[in-house]
């Protein structure tokens, strides 16, 4: 849709001249004119500022990196979690390793 508007807005086809036109009205050619270059203009600029294509691939990229960090997080929080596990296991064990000790020399 956007492609077409701006090939329209580019591909402008001037009007065909007479060889006799008469008298010309300045008002009554101009006001056409632009009107129509003001439409292909809100049409581009219309593109421009709301290309559903650009949207599309942003809203792609924003899902694609939330997912990410949101996975990163994920996965640095269970390796947290296991190294705490395994970490308070040694202390368990050492601490289970003294009581052993000290109950066998008294």
């Amino acid at each position: 849709m956007c492609v077409n508007s701006l090939s329209q807005g580019l591909n402008v086809d001037l009007p065909k001249q007479d060889s006799n036109p008469g008298p010309l009205d300045p008002k009554a050619e101009r006001l056409p004119l632009h009107h129509d270059a003001t439409n292909q203009s809100r049409g581009i600029l219309r593109c421009l500022l709301f290309p559903n294509q650009v949207v599309v691939v942003v809203v792609v990229v924003v899902v694609v990196v939330v997912v990410v960090v949101v996975v990163v997080v994920v996965v640095v929080v269970v390796i947290v979690v296991v190294v705490v596990i395994v970490v308070v296991a040694v202390a368990a064990a050492v601490v289970v390793k003294v009581v052993v000790m000290v109950v066998r020399q008294q």
